[in-house]
């Protein structure tokens, strides 16, 4: 794994020595600071999707209607990025006849909350690859402090 992933950092070196593009010095700090905060807003985005998926059958909240998906904003930052807050979807809740359930209106509809399981499961496993991704990323950049640190001694 590390033979490959050096065959990687080589090829986007040479990549960016010939095509002039400005390359920016980083330290093994930066690399670790911008894959921990990966993780974080990865975990944070987890937590969110998972509060859906819990309330995928919520038919009434305090608030006096079905539940309203909450979606994370990221955004990017100096050390990679950050949630800058969560909101609710403003999309349009689903509609389905049953006059005989509890929370049904004066005719007969009962309201959905505005997602899909589907997407939720979709969401989850693309921040839980993210998640996955920044973890990997860690570990390599600490490996490869810590192998530097071996050839300095």
């Amino acid at each position: 794994m590390m033979k490959a992933f050096r065959h990687y950092l080589l090829f986007f070196s040479i990549l960016f020595f010939f095509s002039g593009a400005p390359v920016q010095s980083q330290s093994f700090n930066d690399a670790l600071t911008f894959s921990g905060n990966g993780m974080l807003v990865q975990k944070f985005r987890l937590k969110i999707v998972a509060e859906n998926i819990a309330n995928v059958s919520t038919h009434m909240t305090d608030r006096g209607g079905p539940y309203r998906k909450k979606v994370s904003m990221v955004i990017p930052d100096q050390n990679g990025v950050r949630i800058a807050g969560v909101g609710e979807s403003q999309a349009p809740f689903g509609r389905v006849y049953d006059p005989s359930h509890v929370f049904s209106d004066d005719n007969g509809y009962l309201g959905l909350p505005n997602f899909e399981l589907n997407d939720e499961m979709v969401n989850l496993s693309y921040a839980n690859l993210l998640y996955e991704a920044n973890t990997t990323t860690f570990k390599s950049s600490r490996q490869m402090f810590q192998n530097t640190l071996e050839l300095l001694k």
